[in-house]
């Protein structure tokens, strides 16, 4: 027999029992079979080799007793994490160079031994070898057609028929064992209620025998202990006040017992949570002077209020820690603007994607909101815990229920103060709402809430859609317990008090939803991104928001003032005239917050453009704004045009649109067309808004185009009223001078400018600008005394240019005044000696003005009138140029001067 090793193997130790370290400090369960231990485990990583590879020294075990897990595998042969440098410093530091010659020659020819061994044990069995593989091949390949193929379920199928049929006979043997055991169960459960109510069960029999016993003591007290007692009367009254004794203590010990049971009782009468059949089953059992039915009222009344006022001050201190989380997350009120904007942009695409349910929740101190909806329902739930219970005893109670036959109780109280109780009750519910929100009489006109939140303790930094969803959410709920309230049926002051709450919540509700619909609608005008409308070419994507933002926020207004629910037949319902007048009101003063911020978006462009001071700026679709193309929204000029290009849609579409559906809303019927076509009067807010609308559009409108016209005229006046321009003596003209060019030019600029943001305004802006360079040619020509042939040639030659050029855009107006300025030209022509050629020099002023309009037909391509498509369209160009030649030859000859 062969020693035994006790040595102690670390690695082995580790992998037998799958812990990770000899020292563990709970249970664990390690897998070692990459780790160290697995490596080192096992006599290949024992460290009891004989030798050490180059045969040098003392063996490797020598080297590796002591050392620990990462030290072994880094000199271990057999290790992965295997290091020569490390094997070379620990197993042979002093080793020579002829030594380790000797040994590396050593190990080589081991190697070499070895590899040849295994090439003969190969070379030898290699049939073997192929044998096997092609035997495991056959093998597997008739498992696979026979008893592993598909069609047999890969051999489960025998276990799966098995199976089931194991389970159809633990069913047949077990499912009754089951069942049993189940009614076991419930009759073990029957068996424990009954003995936690075997008090109740017993009572009436013990209230029995104590009346019988009462009565006997009262009236038969020798019955109830008889003692032979000799017949003459002093023995009698010996043995009779002996008994008088022992009754009295035997009974002393019964009412001792009754009266600690009615205790316990009364107990039980005033704890709040117990059912209804038990708290009526003990007043009917309690039989005292005083009604015992009081008691229950006086404790459930005590206990309603003392709850409603602590769940009350709870919530309240919940709301008032979440707003100052709130506010001390959200910007200040410098900020707020950005702020409420950012949130607007985000719920208003989640309505437009059908995502509301999910993200206008969660928005604009979604955190305050919840805790306020828990503060109302909290309460709620308080009440209407406890008060239907209360009700249905005080109802039996008025109606003789537990009134005991043959008992008189005496008692102060009248019946109709459980009725006061439960009124009590309900009142100091509507005063806990109407102090939190701040409620105010209907009847009672209350100003409008300023800047400022009228109610201390909502949220100031929500936006109006998330308010109106959260309101309308609290408003239900608050519907809904006056609704199981008044399905009680207490008393008629009751259901008109609680009619004043839910009329006072609808009022003051609203009062909040316009607050924050007209704070949003200033704030409104960071949602515009300048792109461009696909549904209405020429404006922004802005105006649809709007027309959006207005209607979801109008449909929430009626909501709360006909307290309509989701369905139809509930929408119908009247509208108070008080919510007609306030929600109009509300419409109106939004718009004009609308229109007061396109007139900003034109002064300060939109804030999207400064991230800093937009949150939501920098979550903005990059191919948003791309649909502008090259338009430069910064130049004051693009916005300009595209906001008059919006009041124009404004006006002819989108206004009365939204009117209309207001109307519809308030049942208020006005033919909108009629009313523009002037067969009908508009109602007072069309009025204001059409009004309002026009006066916006034309103090934008007209400050820009009087900046476009100083420019154009003040080209136009130097050129007419230069200082070295001599009317009187200047030659006959041989061109048309600069500043005509130079003020079409300008005028092409304008035309690519509002041709490409705002086509629609074209021909309006360009008539005006061009009437007003009319107008300013004939009061510049007015200050000239006298023409010469030369000045009243040239005169004629650059005014006709500009005529021709610009006649696209000639109005009625403009071409009166045009008249006026040739007259005025021909009437101060002073004519001089030798000025009798005056045919000759008209046919060459007709020849320049031909020859520049030519020369200058593409640069100036932008003010003809576009042609016609389709067949026929070059007659139709040649006809036009013929007539156009035709005009402009008759209109040269008809302003031939007049001799003065």
């Amino acid at each position: 027999m062969g020693r035994l090793n006790f040595s102690i193997d670390e690695a082995s130790l580790l992998k037998a029992y799958r812990i990770s370290s000899l020292a563990p400090t709970k249970w664990e369960d390690v897998d070692h079979e990459d780790s160290l231990a697995g490596q080192l485990a096992g006599p290949s990583g024992s460290g009891k080799e004989k030798a050490t590879p180059l045969t040098l020294g003392h063996p490797l075990s020598a080297f590796v007793r002591d050392m620990d897990l990462e030290s072994r595998a880094a000199i271990l042969l057999t290790s992965k994490s295997f290091d020569p440098k490390a094997f070379l410093s620990v197993v042979h530091p002093n080793a020579t160079y002829q030594d380790l010659a000797a040994g590396v020659a050593h190990l080589r020819s081991s190697i070499d031994s070895r590899s040849e061994a295994i090439r003969i044990l190969v070379e030898d069995n290699f049939d073997k070898f192929v044998a096997v593989k092609a035997s495991t091949d056959a093998l597997h390949a008739e498992m696979r057609e026979g008893l592993l193929s598909g069609s047999g379920d890969y051999a489960s199928r025998p276990l799966r028929d098995h199976l089931k049929q194991a389970a159809v006979k633990a069913d047949q043997v077990f499912l009754p064992v089951l069942e049993n055991a189940s009614k076991a169960h419930k009759l073990r459960t029957t068996l424990g209620v009954f003995e936690r109510s075997k008090f109740f069960f017993n009572l009436p029999s013990a209230l029995r025998d104590y009346k019988k016993g009462k009565f006997m003591m009262e009236s038969r007290a020798g019955q109830l202990l008889p003692i032979s007692a000799p017949k003459d009367s002093r023995s009698a009254v010996v043995a009779e006040q002996q008994q008088r004794r022992i009754l009295d203590k035997v009974w002393g010990t019964v009412e001792k017992a009754m009266s600690e049971m009615r205790t316990l009782l009364l107990s039980q009468l005033q704890e709040p949570g117990r059912p209804i059949e038990e708290q009526a089953k003990t007043i009917e059992l309690l039989s005292m002077p005083e009604d015992p039915v009081w008691t229950y009222f006086d404790a459930q009344h005590k206990f309603i209020l003392d709850q409603m006022k602590k769940t009350y001050q709870a919530a309240v201190d919940v709301v008032q820690r979440k707003r100052v989380a709130s506010a001390a997350s959200s910007p200040g009120s410098g900020s707020l603007k950005p702020h409420i904007a950012a949130q607007l942009r985000t719920c208003i695409a989640a309505l437009k994607a059908g995502k509301q349910e999910q993200v206008i929740p969660q928005s604009g101190s979604h955190e305050v909101w919840k805790a306020i909806f828990d503060l109302v329902k909290n309460v709620s739930e308080v009440m209407m815990s406890a008060l239907p219970n209360f009700w249905k005893i005080a109802k039996g109670f008025l109606d003789g229920k537990y009134r005991k036959n043959g008992t008189v109780i005496s008692s102060r109280r009248s019946p109709s103060q459980v009725r006061t109780m439960a009124l009590e009750v309900i009142k100091f519910y509507v005063t806990l709402i109407s102090e939190f929100f701040v409620f105010s009489d209907m009847a009672v006109t209350a100003p409008s809430p300023t800047e400022n939140n009228s109610t201390p303790l909502l949220p100031d930094d929500s936006n109006s859609l998330t308010t109106a969803f959260y309101l309308r959410k609290i408003l239900t709920e608050i519907q809904d317990n006056v609704n199981e309230i008044n399905s009680m049926e207490i008393s008629s002051e009751m259901s008109t008090s609680l009619k004043g709450l839910l009329d006072n919540a609808k009022w003051g509700f609203e009062d909040v939803l316009t607050h924050a619909w007209l704070r949003d609608a200033r704030s409104f005008y960071y949602l515009e991104t300048w792109a461009l409308s696909s549904s209405e070419p020429h404006t922004t994507e802005y105006l649809s928001d709007v027309q959006f933002f207005q209607r979801q926020v109008t449909t929430w207004a009626f909501k709360f003032a006909s307290g309509a629910e989701a369905s139809s037949r509930l929408a119908k319902r009247p509208i108070p005239n008080e919510f007609v007048m306030k929600i109009t009101k509300a419409f109106l003063d939004a718009t004009y917050a609308f229109l007061d911020g396109l007139v900003l978006l034109v002064e300060e462009g939109s804030p999207l453009a400064d991230a800093e001071n937009f949150p939501g700026a920098g979550a903005i679709d990059a191919g948003t704004t791309g649909r502008l193309g090259l338009l430069d929204t910064s130049n004051v000029d693009t916005r300009t045009l595209l906001v008059i290009s919006n009041f124009v849609y404004l006006k002819r579409g989108l206004i009365p649109s939204m009117i209309n559906q207001l109307e519809s809303a308030l049942s208020i019927t006005v033919d909108t067309d009629k009313a523009v076509r002037g067969e009908e009067p508009f109602s007072p807010f069309h009025f204001l808004l059409l009004r309002c609308g026009a006066a916006y559009h034309r103090s934008i409108y007209m400050q820009t185009l009087m900046t476009v016209v100083a420019i154009a005229t003040g080209k136009l006046r130097y050129g007419i009223l230069d200082p070295a321009m001599d009317w009187y003596e200047t030659p006959q003209p041989a061109e048309i001078r600069p500043y005509v060019f130079e003020t079409l030019m300008y005028l092409v600029g304008v035309h690519a400018q509002v041709s490409d943001i705002a086509p629609p305004l074209l021909d309006r802006t360009l008539n005006a600008l061009v009437e007003s360079l009319v107008e300013e040619a004939l009061r510049c020509f007015k200050q000239v005394k006298r023409f010469g042939m030369g000045g009243m040639l040239r005169a004629t030659l650059e005014i006709e240019f500009m005529h021709q050029t610009l006649s696209r855009y000639v109005t009625s107006n403009t071409a009166k005044m045009l008249s006026d300025l040739y007259t005025k030209i021909s009437q101060a022509y002073a004519r001089r000696p030798g000025d009798e050629n005056l045919q000759s020099n008209l046919d060459g002023v007709k020849r320049i003005l031909s020859e520049t309009r030519r020369r200058t037909g593409i640069e100036f391509l932008c003010f003809r009138v576009t042609k016609e498509k389709g067949a026929g369209t070059g007659e139709k160009t040649e006809r036009r140029e013929k007539r156009e030649r035709t005009r402009t030859n008759a209109s040269a000859s008809s302003r031939e001067p007049r001799a003065s």
